[in-house]
């Protein structure tokens, strides 16, 4: 069971690099906007609400989802590809929330490192949390959270070096933070929230062949671009006994994201 989940996983998060995209930039810009697109498609969340009901509390699952990335469309389509391959990005991982005593909750998300043909790609997000809300004793769940994700990948790009097209591995590593304030009201089965706040992406792109760049303005071998903005995201969790589905959407820095979830909660 556990290498068919895996399975699942790492197609759903190589979808966006399996036709191995030709990147090149004419403007350090165009690396802003598609370094965020991805930053914000690895970064965390586990579709969940700020609720912490009970004493101690698990949730294990799977969640997925898509991220809009107009910018890497154009991008691909601009450096002679088909951008039509690259309208989205998806990811999927293996997450796990934990709540504890004085309503903190931790929450991690995980795909170990995997590779398929020339794509390699790992992605590992993390949470932390206080439910001010259940804590006071308030008619609301309120709580103030902290995301951080990261991600690295890579794919084998040709790139010119003397005006010979030379082999080169096209690295990708990116880190998100958010800082929000969530509110939440369970309803019987149904659980609906939001959360507002603050959030950062950075990117570093490199190219490892010595005078090859993707970097048409500068003709560097590695650029490194960061981009600050506003959070948002809305979703409902439905819960039948152990069992949660749940859907969100987000916003990170402009970047807009839908994910889903399934997971068994304890």
């Amino acid at each position: 069971m556990k290498k068919q989940l895996t399975s699942v996983l790492l197609f759903s998060s190589l979808t966006a690099f399996a036709a191995e995209p030709t990147l090149e930039f004419a403007s350090k810009s165009q690396v802003e906007k598609v370094g965020k697109e991805f930053a914000a498609n690895f970064s965390h969340t586990v579709v969940s609400s700020s609720e912490t009901d009970g004493l101690w509390g698990v949730e294990v699952g799977l969640i997925g989802g898509t991220t809009s990335s107009p910018q890497l469309k154009k991008t691909v389509d601009a450096s002679g590809g088909d951008g039509g391959d690259f309208k989205s990005l998806y990811n999927a991982a293996l997450f796990t929330r934990v709540h504890v005593p004085f309503e903190i909750f931790v929450e991690a998300s995980m795909l170990p490192e995997q590779e398929f043909s020339d794509v390699k790609m790992k992605n590992t997000t993390f949470g932390l949390g206080w439910n001010a809300g259940r804590y006071f004793n308030l008619p609301l769940d309120i709580a103030l959270g902290a995301n951080f994700g990261g991600a690295d990948a890579s794919y084998k790009q040709e790139v010119d070096v003397g005006g010979t097209p030379t082999d080169s591995k096209i690295s990708l590593k990116t880190k998100s933070q958010v800082y929000y304030v969530g509110v939440s009201k369970n309803f019987l089965f149904v659980t609906p929230y939001a959360k507002l706040g603050v959030a950062k992406t950075e990117a570093d792109f490199n190219v490892d062949v010595a005078g090859g760049t993707i970097f048409q303005y500068s003709g560097a071998q590695k650029e490194s671009v960061s981009s600050s903005g506003s959070y948002f995201a809305a979703g409902l969790n439905f819960q039948v006994l152990v069992m949660r589905l749940g859907v969100e959407y987000a916003q990170t820095v402009g970047v807009s994201q839908m994910m889903g979830k399934f997971s068994l909660s304890f």
